[in-house]
């Protein structure tokens, strides 16, 4: 996979309500753990994380409850490096986006109350777990973060934008 798909979910309604198959064999992708995120406030920007060398991780991302705009990030080397993508996620449009390994995630929430799930097919390693701040010179291919007042962790504020990751060598374009 060469950036992040969006995949749409469909739905089968009848008076009852809806049911959905959001995976099935035709999406290449193996589960190892499941992961959801709740934030109280629209604005709550997470992210952008990533997992280095083996560790990397690919990523199934939906909306539960709410609505998200997603971001990928491109961080491998090469040609597309610093690319970034991004698509609302949420409970009412059922979208997916599986993004690849070797790609930064973050997310904004755009309702109060939201819920989000990613699954990913790689375990979580600490040691590997590193963060690109949300606000790097990017080369956005969709349209960039909606502008608002964000909300972010300690964290998110003081990670380190793509372009001093790649001159301190951490990640290389």
């Amino acid at each position: 996979m060469v950036k992040p798909v969006i995949i749409e979910t469909q739905r089968f309604e009848d008076f009852r309500g809806w049911l959905s198959v959001p995976v099935d064999k035709s999406i290449d992708f193996h589960v190892v753990q499941i992961n959801q995120g709740f934030s109280k406030k629209v604005g709550t920007l997470r992210g952008l994380h990533f997992q280095e060398g083996e560790h990397a991780q690919a990523k199934l991302v939906s909306c539960l409850h709410g609505s998200i705009f997603n971001v990928a990030v491109d961080i491998r080397p090469g040609g597309t490096f610093g690319y970034a993508y991004g698509k609302i996620l949420s409970f009412e449009n059922q979208k997916q986006m599986l993004i690849p390994r070797g790609f930064a995630h973050g997310y904004l929430t755009l309702e109060d109350d939201t819920l989000m799930q990613w699954c990913v097919d790689n375990d979580f390693y600490g040691a590997a777990a590193k963060a690109v701040r949300y606000d790097s010179e990017f080369i956005w291919q969709t349209d960039p973060w909606p502008a608002m007042e964000y909300i972010l962790s300690e964290k998110d504020k003081s990670a380190k934008s793509l372009q001093e990751l790649a001159q301190c060598g951490l990640i290389k374009p």
